[in-house]
């Protein structure tokens, strides 16, 4: 795969599964990314947390209360408690038996199926946020993905922290704050203090006066999680670079 540009999907927006076809399966699992793979994304954009015994885990929330049959926070378990936990059956009885999965099978579905990720740090200290933005990086190298991958955070310190470590990475900072009228100028300085060229930024607040002063500045933007067909519609038309949402099958239809 090449690197990401707007002109080599034919002037059209990436089509960006968040936390996989999370509208049709348990989110961040491996059927929520085997979904979004056969719909026809081209990137998963899943969230990276680290276990108490230091590996790494698909979990957005810092506990795992609403996502399987367990309790407790995600740094404080270990994978093998993780792993015994049932993260489909409060989706629906189809799902049941799904697991929180390790980035490494991420990683195995989207080498063997050819799909991009957007890897977004989670962690509760700017430290724990630091170490695992860091390994995730590191493993971008490994596997030989710098080109394919994109690290996210809110976090926008430990994003630059990590770039300047890593030459090559491509990081793609969530706006902020997370929500509010859209600020383009805010935006554009937000991805120049980190030499990002790309900018998540919520759908419901976001205006083509932004998209355009963004594009101006050379820097993209990727618009979530819409998931009516009309929200999908109106972003498409400021014409963003990069529609992430939990409805894969309707983004696609709207691109």
């Amino acid at each position: 795969m090449a690197a990401l540009t707007r002109t080599d999907r034919a002037d059209r927006p990436l089509v960006i599964a968040h936390r996989g076809h999370s509208h049709g399966a348990p989110e961040q699992t491996i059927a929520a990314f085997r979904a979004a793979v056969e719909l026809g994304a081209e990137m998963i954009e899943a969230d990276v947390r680290r276990t108490r015994d230091g590996r790494f885990v698909m979990c957005h929330d810092a506990a795992v209360d609403r996502t399987t049959n367990g309790t407790g926070f995600v740094s404080s378990l270990t994978f093998d408690e993780l792993r015994r936990l049932d993260a489909g059956s409060w989706f629906s009885s189809r799902y049941v038996g799904e697991r929180i999965p390790s980035l490494d099978e991420l990683y195995d579905l989207a080498t063997e199926a050819g799909i991009r990720l957007c890897l977004e740090v989670k962690g509760e200290t700017p430290e724990e946020r630091a170490s695992v933005a860091q390994a995730v990086a590191n493993e971008m190298v490994q596997r030989g993905r710098l080109d394919d991958d994109v690290l996210a955070s809110f976090d926008h310190a430990v994003l630059a922290a990590t770039a300047r470590s890593v030459t090559g990475l491509e990081t793609a900072p969530d706006r902020l704050p997370e929500r509010g009228p859209a600020d383009a100028r805010a935006v554009v300085e937000q991805a120049a203090s980190i030499g990002a060229r790309i900018v998540q930024h919520h759908h419901a607040d976001l205006d083509v006066v932004t998209v355009k002063e963004a594009h101006t500045a050379g820097v993209e933007i990727w618009a979530w999680p819409p998931l009516t067909r009309d929200e999908i519609e109106r972003v498409l038309a400021m014409n963003v670079d990069g529609v992430m949402g939990d409805d894969v099958s309707a983004i696609r239809a709207a691109v």
